[in-house]
């Protein structure tokens, strides 16, 4: 209760400060040259913002009547931003926000339908997974600007030690060990794992985290699906099928336990060669490979009932219903703009990220081999689960997944708890 009068005080503290401090000159809504302003908040760094600036004045040739206005705002912290701004009037145009808070902006009937503007004629051109996280009751509220997922990384140097790559080759995607494709199913990856265990050396031959998002990257494998037509059920056949392979993991030896609390962090341990394989993004590419100088492989993870599978992460940009349809319509323009296959294989060069649109992937070619891979990689993940509340969610599923991974509790048990939480907890609940 005092949590929630807090919250009343402080919007009404900025709604004061928006209508006193604030006014009409502070967010204007035309410019100095009679253009109207669209404002994008936006999360980038430096280097996007940059290639942001050039895709905004190549749109603005095109439509004179609009000016964009680019405004960035820190990713930590920016869904209570943009929950007070729009609460208070003063939100923006258009916005680029966490994969997971689209949901939520569509239930509470503030971020357009992009069916309105005809987007269901151009869908086809975005991944359908990182698309598939704007889809709420079947109509989409964002688009994907950015997208990633995990894939497997793999020490080399220890595998050169063990002689099952040669001292002096370099990683190219896909390439043999001793011999021998990477494994393809989790079935062929445990005894495969087990060969790098090294007491002595302290070397642990495999480490994850125990979050939902990162585990989804093993469920998906499984076709294992917590959320299921606004129901949960994570407690499906498939699902105790694949946290019994989780728990069997650590309970033969092949995870190290990175998930324990105190642990060592799965990307520590790897890049202090005592994890010789983790679960790991994009995101870490550029500090591994030029910063740390590690020589490391990428693998497509292994295949339960599916060849191989990932989750989604990134960020989707929507657009915002109170402001005029015309405004809403150059919002939805300029969106497709930035986001379309040109564009796409620019930004991509350029930062050296994964295309969202599928016509990008005959414009880019990479020549780094760890890219390559998580190009690979992302023909293949699948949807994230789509509520008001991923946090939420999360903090259901991690201290039970915890009891499964450590023995404490029976796998079917634990999920039906995660079940029952999840009903009695109304978080499905429109």
């Amino acid at each position: 209760m005092k949590e929630k009068i807090c919250a009343i005080v402080v919007i009404i503290a900025y709604a004061i400060l928006c209508w006193f401090g604030w006014g009409s000159a502070r967010i204007p809504t035309v410019s100095e040259d009679g253009k109207e302003i669209l404002t994008f908040w936006h999360t980038y760094g430096d280097d996007e913002e940059a290639i942001l600036r050039r895709v905004i004045t190549e749109w603005e040739k095109d439509n004179p009547k609009y000016t964009i206005r680019p405004v960035r705002i820190p990713f930590d912290g920016h869904k209570p931003k943009i929950r007070t701004a729009l609460t208070v009037g003063q939100g923006p145009d258009m916005a680029r926000v966490d994969w997971s808070f689209v949901c939520e902006l569509a239930r509470k009937n503030a971020a357009a339908d992009l069916d309105t503007f005809g987007f269901n004629t151009i869908k086809d051109q975005y991944l359908s997974a990182p698309l598939d996280s704007c889809c709420v009751n079947g109509k989409y509220y964002g688009l994907p600007d950015q997208s990633n997922c995990v894939a497997l990384f793999y020490n080399r140097s220890v595998f050169k030690d063990l002689g099952l790559l040669p001292q002096d080759s370099e990683f190219k995607f896909g390439e043999l060990i001793g011999g021998k494709e990477f494994p393809k199913t989790w079935e062929e990856f445990i005894p495969f794992a087990k060969q790098f265990k090294d007491t002595a050396k302290k070397r642990e031959p495999f480490a994850i985290l125990n979050t939902l998002w990162w585990n989804l990257a093993i469920l998906n494998t499984f076709e294992a699906k917590v959320i299921d037509k606004n129901k949960c059920v994570i407690n499906s056949a498939n699902g105790i099928e694949a946290f019994t392979m989780m728990a069997r993991l650590y309970k033969e030896g092949v995870e190290a336990g990175g998930w324990k609390t105190g642990a060592i962090t799965p990307e520590s341990g790897f890049v202090n060669n005592q994890y010789v394989m983790i679960l790991m993004g994009p995101w870490n590419l550029k500090r591994f490979k030029e910063d740390l100088k590690l020589d490391f492989g990428i693998a497509l993870i292994p295949g339960a009932k599916v060849r191989t599978s990932s989750n989604i992460g990134g960020t989707d940009v929507v657009i915002f219903k109170d402001k005029s349809f015309e405004r809403q319509k150059a919002c939805y323009s300029f969106l497709t703009f930035f986001t379309n296959a040109k564009n796409q294989a620019v930004w991509c060069k350029e930062l050296n990220q994964i295309p969202i649109n599928m016509g990008a992937y005959d414009l880019v070619k990479f020549e780094d081999q760890h890219q390559v891979a998580f190009l690979e990689q992302m023909k293949y993940t699948s949807a994230n689960p789509v509520l008001k509340d991923f946090s939420i969610l999360e903090s259901i599923v991690n201290p039970e997944v915890s009891t499964i991974l450590d023995g404490q509790n029976n796998v079917k048990d634990a999920l039906d708890t995660i079940v029952q939480r999840v009903a009695q907890d109304r978080l499905l609940d429109d």
